[in-house]
């Protein structure tokens, strides 16, 4: 007797585990770059010419 007890296979909690962690990181990822993305439009807002307007038709 070796004194292991015989499991069932761990295959799902694996598989559970893995696309968890998967599915987390990339819920991280998604948030750093709709944050990057709002402070650097917050940023290019701050320049004095960075609105850009539409041309206007003379009136006659």
């Amino acid at each position: 007797m070796s004194g292991h007890a015989q499991h069932g296979s761990d295959k799902g909690a694996a598989f559970v585990g893995l696309i968890g962690g998967a599915v987390f990181i990339g819920a991280i990822l998604y948030g750093i770059v709709i944050w990057t993305n709002g402070l650097f439009a917050e940023h290019e807002a701050e320049k004095p010419g960075a609105a850009v307007t539409a041309p206007q038709l003379p009136t006659a």
